[in-house]
C-alpha cells in the first residue's frame, strides 16, 4: 500500500499520480485512458480502459516435460493453468516420443475439466485448449447445479439402503466427477474475476471481497460431494447379506443411516435456500440444526459400538459417520458465510444509524 499526496493542477483540478510499478505492469502510456469507478464503499477503482476488451495477442503456456518424473505433476500443472485462466497449454519433450505416463495424466486432467480438448498432438508434443467463455455461466447457476448433484448423490445412497440396488453406485461416482468439474470451472471464473471487472460482473460477482467467500462455498460443496461419494465407497465394503439383515430390522444400522442422510438432504437444501435468498434467519436455523445433528450422530456412534459385533463392519460404519460429520461442517460453513454476507445490507433486524463523534464515545 502506498500513500500519495493529492495535488492541485490549475484552478480547479485535483490530481494524484499513479504508481510507476502499476503503470509499467499495465503498459499504460501517456494519452491512454483509464476507467475510474466509484465503489459502494466510497473508494475509487482504476482500471485500464482496454482491460475488458477482446484480446489482440494470444499466448500459449509451454511445459517442457523432458526432465519431469514426479507422478501427478503434469496433471496438477494442467489443472493449475486451467484455474489461472490460460486457454492454451502445450506439453513438449526433447525426446523423440512423449512418455506414456504424461499422455495418461493429460487425459485424466482433461476428463476432470469442463471445455478442455486436445487440439494438436504429435509424437513429442501435445496441445490442449479451453473453449469455454467464462462469462456465459452465471455463478449462482453453477452453484445450484452443484447442489442438485449432491441431492442426487444422497438420493442414490438412500435408494441402495432401502432397495439394495448396488448399480446406483456407478451413477453416484459420475455425479461426484461432475461436481469436481463444476468446482474447477467456478474457481477458474473466480480467479479470472480478480483480473477483470467485466468477467466479475458478467458471472454475478458484485463485490471483489465476495470472491473469497464464493470460493469457500464451492469448495465446501465439492467436499460435500466427495464425502457422500466416500460414504458410498464404504457401503460397498460391507457384506451384502449383513446389509440385507439390517434392512429388515426396524431399529437397525441401515435405518439409522437412512435417517441421517434424510436430515442431511434437508439441511443441504436449507443452506442453499438461505444462500440464494441471503436469509440470516434461515442460515441461523441451519447452524442450530447442524449442532443437533452432531449430537444425534454421536448417539448413533455409541449405538454402533454397543450393537455391531463385527470389528471390520463397525469400523466402516464409524468411518461413514465421520464423513457425514464433515458434510455438516461444510453446511455450517456455507450458513456462516451467508450470515456474514446478509449483514452487508440493512434488514428488518438491523440497520445503520449516523452518530456524532461525541456520541460514539
Amino acid at each position: 500500500m502506498e500513500i500519495r499526496k493529492v495535488q492541485k493542477l490549475g484552478y480547479s483540478t485535483i490530481v494524484v499520480s499513479l504508481p510507476r510499478s502499476w503503470v509499467k505492469e499495465k503498459s499504460i502510456k501517456k494519452g491512454d485512458s483509464v476507467i475510474v469507478r466509484v465503489e459502494e464503499d466510497g473508494s475509487l477503482r482504476i482500471i485500464p480502459y482496454n482491460m475488458g476488451s477482446e484480446k489482440t495477442v494470444y499466448e500459449r503456456y509451454i511445459v517442457d516435460v523432458t526432465n519431469l518424473s514426479s507422478k501427478g505433476m503434469v496433471e496438477r500443472i494442467l489443472i493449475g493453468n486451467y484455474l489461472l485462466g490460460h486457454d492454451t497449454i502445450t506439453f513438449k519433450t526433447s525426446d523423440k516420443r512423449m512418455p506414456a505416463w504424461v499422455l495418461e495424466e493429460v487425459m485424466d486432467a482433461i476428463n476432470r475439466l469442463a471445455g478442455v480438448e486436445i487440439v494438436d498432438q504429435r509424437l513429442n508434443e501435445i496441445t490442449v485448449q479451453c473453449f469455454i467463455d467464462p462469462t456465459k455461466f452465471k455463478l449462482k447457476g453453477l452453484v445450484r447445479r452443484m447442489y442438485t448433484l449432491i441431492f442426487s448423490m444422497i438420493e442414490g445412497i438412500r435408494i441402495f439402503l432401502t432397495e439394495g440396488d448396488d448399480s446406483i453406485f456407478s451413477q453416484i461416482s459420475g455425479f461426484e466427477t461432475e461436481a469436481d468439474r463444476l468446482y474447477w470451472l467456478v474457481v477458474r471464473q473466480l480467479l479470472l474475476s480478480q483480473r477483470s471487472w467485466r468477467v466479475a460482473k458478467e458471472i454475478g460477482v458484485t463485490h471483489p471481497y465476495h470472491i473469497v467467500g464464493n470460493r469457500a462455498i464451492v469448495k465446501a460443496l465439492e467436499d460435500i460431494a466427495d464425502r457422500i461419494d466416500d460414504v458410498g465407497t464404504e457401503l460397498r465394503r460391507i457384506p451384502a447379506d449383513w446389509i440385507d439383515r439390517s434392512r429388515d430390522e426396524s431399529d437397525g444400522a441401515v435405518r439409522r443411516l437412512d435417517e441421517l442422510l434424510s436430515e442431511i438432504d434437508n439441511m443441504v437444501g436449507d443452506s442453499m435456500q438461505a444462500f440464494i435468498e441471503l436469509s440470516i434467519e434461515k442460515a441461523n436455523d441451519v447452524i442450530n440444526e447442524a449442532e443437533k445433528f452432531k449430537e444425534k450422530t454421536q448417539e448413533i456412534d455409541i449405538w454402533f459400538i454397543s450393537n455391531v459385533k463385527d470389528p471390520l463392519i463397525l469400523s466402516t460404519l464409524r468411518l461413514m459417520l465421520s464423513h457425514l460429520m464433515r458434510v455438516i461442517d461444510n453446511v455450517q460453513l456455507i450458513a456462516e458465510i451467508t450470515i456474514n454476507r446478509s449483514l452487508e445490507a440493512p434488514s428488518k433486524f438491523y440497520y445503520w444509524e449516523a452518530m456524532k463523534k461525541e456520541e460514539a464515545k
